[in-house]
Parts: structure tokens; C-alpha cells; sequence
């Protein structure tokens, strides 16, 4: 029962990739943690990969209504990342929780929302909705019991969710600011290479 709690527990989260966990998928990785449980754990990578503009994908999509512009704001020519290696043509948007839920909204601690219902990016592009969010293609799953012993064997670093971190930090920086702000060390320090020259 300790044990159910316990993985019930790591979600709203976000998990730092421990800096000895050498999976390209998630070398370096913060990922923001949405559910997690007895049918296993989803996440995202906030630092991702860069693949396009959220601009450039929209207009080779077929998402865009007929006639519709593209709104002229930053989110919008923000670079979409890879979320994960899990369904990656599946889009994802992250972003500040408003007044007003987008659909299928899914709340991933107080102030951040994570939906990928078609009908919340149409109200984007419609100019609906907050105005600073992130796209990121696909997801990261883990089968029931994964996760937790992935951190058991020292793969991850749970922390709680930092919304800043999510929606402002650098994505160069994200994975050292994390661990500053976790632990109050850089990853640096917990590497084996520390010391030498």
C-alpha cells in the first residue's frame, strides 16, 4: 500500500535525467511529469530535440482552418521540440493554466495545463487561449513499475513541478538550472569525472 502511494506520489512532477543515464532519448532530459500510477506514468521532455517553428509546422500541417493566418507571436515562432520517443507525430501543448480550461485540458500541478485535443489548437490559432505555450511532439511512457525502478536505480531525480522552469528557462540551461534548483548543486558535481583534468 506504501508502495501505491508512494508512485502515486511522483505525479504532477518533473524528472531530471540523472547525469549517468546515457539514453539518447533522454540524456539530459527534464520532463514534466502528468500522470502517474498502477496503469504505468506519462510525461514529456520539456528540453526536447528542436524539430521546426510551431509557424513552419502549422502551415505544412493540414490544422490550419481555410483562411486562417497564423497569429504574429512568439509562441507561435517558438521552435516545436520532441516531447519523447512515444507516438511522436502526436502534438502536445504546454502551457500556464488560465480562467478558462482549454479542451481536454489535463492539470499538471496548479498552473500548468498539458492538452493535445485538436479542438485547444484551433482555439490558438483563433487566438483563444493563453499566449505563451509550447508544442512538443510526442510523449514518454513508462509501463507499470518502470519508473520507479528506473529512480530506484538512480536513472531519474524527482522534483516537484517548477513552473518556471517548464515555460521560461533557456531549453540550453533547463537541465542545470533544475539541479540548482533541486539539489543546490550543478550536475557537474554528482559526475564521476569531477576532478580530473
Amino acid at each position: 500500500m506504501a508502495k501505491d502511494a508512494a508512485r502515486d506520489n511522483l505525479a504532477p512532477g518533473m524528472l531530471l535525467a540523472a547525469p549517468t543515464l546515457h539514453d539518447p532519448n533522454f540524456e539530459h532530459s527534464v520532463v514534466l511529469l502528468g500522470r502517474s500510477g498502477g496503469d504505468g506514468a506519462l510525461g514529456w521532455v520539456i528540453n526536447g530535440r528542436e524539430l521546426m517553428s510551431v509557424r513552419e509546422l502549422l502551415a505544412s500541417s493540414e490544422l490550419l482552418p481555410q483562411g486562417q493566418q497564423i497569429p504574429e507571436t512568439a509562441s507561435f515562432a517558438s521552435p516545436v521540440r520532441l516531447g519523447g520517443p512515444v507516438a511522436p507525430a502526436a502534438g502536445w501543448l504546454v502551457y500556464r493554466r488560465g480562467p478558462e480550461p482549454l479542451p481536454g485540458e489535463m492539470a499538471v500541478g496548479s498552473e500548468i495545463g498539458v492538452t493535445g485535443e485538436l479542438a485547444a489548437f484551433t482555439a490558438l490559432i483563433r487566438g483563444q487561449g493563453p499566449a505563451v505555450f509550447k508544442l512538443l511532439l510526442g510523449c514518454a511512457g513508462w509501463a507499470p513499475g518502470q519508473l520507479e525502478g528506473e529512480i530506484s536505480a538512480g536513472g531519474w531525480l524527482p522534483t516537484p513541478v517548477r513552473p518556471n522552469l517548464v515555460l521560461d528557462a533557456s531549453v540550453a540551461s533547463a537541465w542545470d538550472e533544475a539541479y540548482h534548483e533541486t539539489v543546490g548543486a550543478d550536475p557537474a558535481a554528482f559526475s564521476s569525472q569531477r576532478g580530473k583534468a
